[in-house]
């Protein structure tokens, strides 16, 4: 960098006029740092919002942390909860459960309403749901986040079709 760069930079950085950059320079033997200290020592800067948060050799007060409590981490904690489990519900709600006998639709319920059963009467729920195959019952769940290549749909299908070969021999 020439010396004319070097004064045009530093008259725009300190904020002073070009005669008092190139005079500071050739004071510093045309080192930048050394004159933009000097400039500052001098109290000839002239500071504004750009530069001064920018250019200071005064040293600045770290900031401080911002302390949260027990209590507010806790608080917090449970807000992420009750929106994971209000997500939950939307999705379940959202998507549906069928069971089919003879390709006739006999009941459709919320994958919620599923999800409570087989948590909260489970033996009852898994042994209903086994018996209903050989019953001649399909399962099938659809909805938003089902499409028509699920996996597992095509597991149920793969189960029922299993149960029927087997009554069939």
């Amino acid at each position: 960098m020439d010396h004319f760069e070097m004064v045009e930079k530093l008259s725009q950085k300190a904020n002073v006029t070009y005669e008092e950059a190139k005079a500071t320079l050739e004071k510093c033997d045309w080192d930048m740092l050394d004159a933009l200290v000097m400039l500052e020592a001098a109290g000839k800067v002239k500071t504004t919002p750009e530069t001064a948060a920018r250019y200071t050799t005064q040293a600045q007060p770290e900031p401080t942390p911002v302390q949260t409590s027990g209590k507010q981490e806790f608080v917090s904690g449970l807000q992420k909860l009750w929106n994971f489990i209000c997500k939950l519900f939307q999705k379940g709600n959202a998507n549906s459960f069928t069971i089919f006998r003879h390709q006739e639709e006999v009941v459709t319920m919320p994958v919620t309403v599923l999800v409570l059963l087989v948590v909260f009467i489970w033996p009852l729920s898994m042994i209903l749901l086994f018996v209903g195959l050989f019953c001649g019952m399909r399962y099938k769940f659809s909805g938003p986040d089902f499409g028509e290549n699920n996996a597992v749909n095509h597991a149920i299908e793969k189960a029922a079709d299993t149960v029927q070969k087997e009554q069939e021999k």
